[in-house]
């Protein structure tokens, strides 16, 4: 994006012109929000949580919560051909 172009979408978003200084601050704070929002969403999971969903999954298997391959098959089909309707 050329900076022209760059400074047109400042000026559209915010309404005014920027310093230099500001669009620096700004940008510091918005890469700061989008980097802890990247870790909040990456955390892996604990022994605790995935020994729960385990259980959970085996608990679903045994009281004959599954699908077939099959089901599940028509099941995405039936899904997809909804949302393409729309």
């Amino acid at each position: 994006m050329s900076t022209a172009a760059l400074q047109q979408v400042w000026d559209t978003i915010l309404g005014y012109n920027l310093t230099t200084a500001n669009k620096r601050w700004l940008a510091e704070h918005l890469i700061e929000q989008v980097e802890t929002e990247t870790k909040a969403q990456m955390k892996p999971y604990t022994m605790t949580e995935l020994n729960a969903m385990i259980d959970e999954s085996e608990a679903d298997f045994a009281a004959g919560r599954v699908y077939s391959m099959e089901e599940s098959r028509k099941l995405r089909k039936a899904h997809l051909a909804k949302l393409i309707r729309k």
